[in-house]
């Protein structure tokens, strides 16, 4: 069986996987399961199909896990970013949403303001400004709205 489909498996394999050495791990994975539990498989297919489907499968697993645990290491850098760069970073956020805002129309910016700063509900900005919660609800979207148009140019 090894010698029969170990060759075909890894091309299927590295087909996949884009590499030869993981396409032959992966194929030498197989194998080492099915022995490890031949007695308790029931294949209920070829063999041929069997090898081929487990093969596929773990060349798919290969691939997800890889794509969460390779950081380029070009990039390595912005990960282990200093607590200055980040504190710099956010501090160029803050800014960049805090002149957006700025630019809003004065209700608009006020109901916003209220609902973000102070962290009222619609109710009680509508109680607060005299106006009713359907119109709190309107403003907000306008807000958001542009708040997303602005920050989107930036």
């Amino acid at each position: 069986m090894f010698d029969r489909y170990y060759a075909p498996l890894c091309r299927f394999a590295e087909f996949w996987l884009r590499d030869r050495a993981s396409a032959e791990e992966v194929v030498l994975d197989v194998y080492t399961h099915v022995w490890q539990h031949a007695a308790e498989l029931r294949i209920t297919v070829s063999v041929r199909a069997y090898l081929f489907r487990a093969v596929r499968n773990r060349a798919l697993n290969r691939l997800r896990d890889d794509r969460f645990s390779y950081i380029p290491f070009e990039e390595l850098g912005e990960v282990f970013a200093s607590p200055e760069s980040l504190q710099i970073e956010t501090d160029e956020i803050t800014q960049l949403v805090a002149e957006a805002v700025s630019q809003l129309p004065g209700r608009c910016r006020d109901i916003f303001l209220k609902s973000r700063s102070e962290q009222l509900s619609n109710a009680e900005i509508a109680a607060e400004m005299h106006i009713s919660v359907k119109t709190v609800e309107a403003q907000m979207s306008k807000a958001l709205r542009r708040l997303r148009s602005l920050l989107h140019k930036e």
